[in-house]
């Protein structure tokens, strides 16, 4: 194979589409590696998320490339090129092309530890059968479920008139299926906890429930995977998504890559990014505990997290005793009042220092901490780093 290391500016190629958030954001991250460790000279044409290989790339001479990887026969054509390959897809393990995918496990333990924390009982995976992505989120949400005792339903797969391979036109039949979902939907126990595959999935649902009448999130809370900010807040409700962190995964694949055009052998590693975030939106803005006063004390304490308040607030507004509080908070929720205060504070903190510019005191005092030392003190004991490291990380992953 070629090696860059006799070019003052590398030529790589990138086969990654730029019509959706996560393609973009892959983008970004590949182009702030560059900019900190190249120059390098880009190859890019557009494409959608399946144009396969663009005819002009045969007559191309350059260092590397970076693509979303559909299937065996992509992998062989681009190893034919005889340049260093990194996929960013992670449909499969291609022998001589390291892949970068989104971390299946990582995300199913962001949707199981919201879901548990708000009360719901019943839970259901809606995707996109014989995808992997799907297949392995789908396995992952299940297990880890399982892990807390829960059980977790599977929409079947609705009659097609044929196979279909890939993901586009899968999400476009599946539109087809919104009345089969809904009837499937009908027949699941209120309220239910759903995760979408992905946020085209989760609109498909979100359109079903609409249409025949089933209310979200009162009955079904639905959420979503990728977080592209068009889509969800185009559904009605806005939905709910766990944000992938497609700008690391761009970045760390463009590291690879330079690795590997200096020389490193490629190997066969699978490299999995952990989500960035939960963005909460109206589609699972419930709460599903079966005890009214767990609701209106989680409703309570959402509230009035800048105030201050402790568990004796709490048990006061609802004129019940603290014990009593905190037996029904165990049995529904597995959980103290105490504990729950504090992990709504510290979600909100790592929001605030994730969105807006707000300094360590301004934000301690929005999030109930009376000072920002003993934001800090929490914070480092519980995340193991500053405030200040976890808005540095975060910013720079934005960027």
């Amino acid at each position: 194979m070629k090696s860059a290391s006799t070019r003052k500016l590398p030529r790589v190629a990138l086969l990654v589409e730029s019509s959706r958030t996560y393609g973009r954001g892959v983008l970004r991250g590949i182009a702030r590696y560059a900019h900190a460790h190249g120059p390098w000279s880009f190859f890019l044409v557009e494409r959608d998320l399946h144009g396969g290989i663009p005819d002009i790339l045969r007559a191309w001479r350059g260092d590397g490339i970076i693509a979303r990887i559909e299937d065996r026969r992509m992998a062989e054509r681009l190893l034919e090129l005889d340049c260093p390959v990194v996929d960013v897809l992670g449909q499969e393990n291609f022998p001589g092309i390291p892949s970068f995918d989104t971390d299946a496990a990582a995300v199913a333990n962001v949707a199981v530890d919201f879901f548990l924390h708000a009360g719901f009982q019943y839970f259901a995976f809606i995707g996109y059968s014989g995808l992997p992505f799907s297949d392995r989120r789908r396995a992952a949400f299940a297990r880890q479920l399982g892990e807390h005792g829960r059980t977790v339903s599977f929409l079947p797969h609705p009659p097609a008139p044929r196979r279909l391979k890939h993901i586009q036109a899968v999400e476009r039949e599946g539109i087809a299926a919104e009345q089969f979902i809904a009837r499937w939907l009908r027949q699941q126990p209120h309220p239910l906890a759903v995760l979408a595959c992905n946020d085209v999935c989760a609109q498909q649902v979100l359109n079903a429930c609409r249409e025949q009448g089933l209310r979200v999130p009162e009955e079904i809370a639905v959420m979503g995977v990728d977080n592209d900010d068009v889509l969800c807040n185009i559904c009605d409700p806005p939905l709910t998504s766990i944000e992938p962190d497609a700008d690391r995964l761009g970045y760390e694949a463009a590291a690879k890559l330079h690795r590997f055009m200096t020389g490193e052998q490629p190997g066969n590693t699978v490299i999995l990014v952990p989500p960035v975030r939960l963005v909460e939106r109206a589609s699972t803005d419930t709460v599903a505990s079966e005890d009214p006063v767990v609701v209106s004390a989680l409703r309570f304490i959402r509230d009035h997290l800048g105030a201050g308040i402790a568990v004796k607030d709490v048990a006061a507004h609802l004129e019940r005793s603290r014990s009593d509080l905190e037996k029904r908070f165990g049995q529904g929720l597995q959980t103290s009042v105490r504990s729950e205060i504090l992990r709504l504070r510290l979600a909100r903190a790592c929001s605030l220092l994730r969105e807006t510019d707000l300094n360590l005191d301004q934000a301690a005092i929005k999030v109930g901490f009376a000072t920002a030392a003993h934001l800090c003190r929490v914070f480092q004991r519980h995340f193991q780093l500053t405030p200040t490291a976890y808005r540095r990380t975060h910013s720079n992953n934005r960027q």
